[in-house]
């Protein structure tokens, strides 16, 4: 039996997703914060981790990144991903009007999705950021006439309150990794994420780019982030169609190594089927 850490609590969109990869009949360990998962699975407490990477809606989700960025000699490795459809709901006590709501909870992700649709139905209501959906509801429970929450269907199931579907006005997915030591199973289509910095040079990131026009690579993200050594110093997160291995994808990376400081490959595994 597997044991699988995820960004908890139970019932989030995280736990969902693992669910729905590893089954029923894996044990499951929620972790707090992203670099909790990855600490379970380095101390091999678990055999793999599931995170949020990125969301179709507003973004990379920058603790993942951040991880890698600032454990960079991790053995973690990611062996797959997973994409999501993620589905909002309103949750409040039974019998309560939304005229009498004062307050909603939700994480700052869930509550930035859902931003339209509260600034036009729920204008009146003050917003109050949660380290989690979950965590959002108990608030609701605090105290039921006045409180609501954004999340799963599942945690008003959990609780017995009531779900109210929040509309999407555009698709809205999450983009969730599959963490884990070893080297990565190959799939019949495969993805490759890297993370490099540039020399201090004129033209460096066309430069680093060209070898997978070259190639006739496809990239399919394209990420920045501060590399916390130095003012105005960027790392660069790469996802690109193929594996490590097959040629073509050997010969862009050797060439873009010539063009960093850093390059490390933080895995190739197969891609998810949409």
């Amino acid at each position: 039996m597997p044991t699988i850490a995820y960004l908890g609590p139970e019932n989030t969109n995280t736990h969902l997703a693992a669910r729905k990869r590893f089954g029923s009949r894996a044990r499951y360990v929620h972790a707090p914060t992203v670099d909790e998962v990855f600490h379970l699975v380095e101390r091999r407490r678990a055999d793999y981790g599931v995170v949020p990477i990125e969301n179709s809606l507003e973004g990379a989700v920058t603790h993942t990144l951040d991880r890698f960025i600032d454990f960079q000699d991790t053995p973690v490795a990611i062996h797959g991903e997973l994409e999501e459809p993620i589905k909002h709901y309103l949750i409040l006590a039974r019998g309560v009007q939304w005229s009498d709501l004062k307050l909603v909870f939700s994480h700052p992700q869930a509550l930035a999705q859902c931003h339209r649709w509260l600034s036009t139905h729920l204008g009146h209501v003050s917003l109050r950021e949660t380290n989690s959906t979950a965590d959002a509801v108990l608030h609701v429970l605090q105290n039921r006439s006045v409180r609501a929450a954004i999340g799963r269907r599942e945690l008003a199931r959990q609780h017995r309150l009531r779900a109210v579907p929040v509309p999407e006005e555009r698709e809205n997915k999450t983009r969730f990794l599959i963490l884990g030591l070893g080297e990565p199973k190959r799939g019949k289509r495969n993805k490759t994420s890297i993370l490099f910095a540039l020399k201090d040079k004129s033209g460096a990131l066309h430069d680093a780019l060209v070898p997978f026009k070259n190639n006739r690579i496809n990239l399919t993200k394209i990420e920045s982030r501060p590399s916390k050594r130095k003012a105005w110093e960027y790392l660069f997160f790469i996802d690109l169609e193929g594996h490590e291995t097959e040629p073509r994808v050997t010969r862009a990376l050797r060439v873009l190594q010539r063009h960093t400081t850093l390059l490390r490959v933080l895995g190739s595994y197969p891609m998810s089927t949409r």
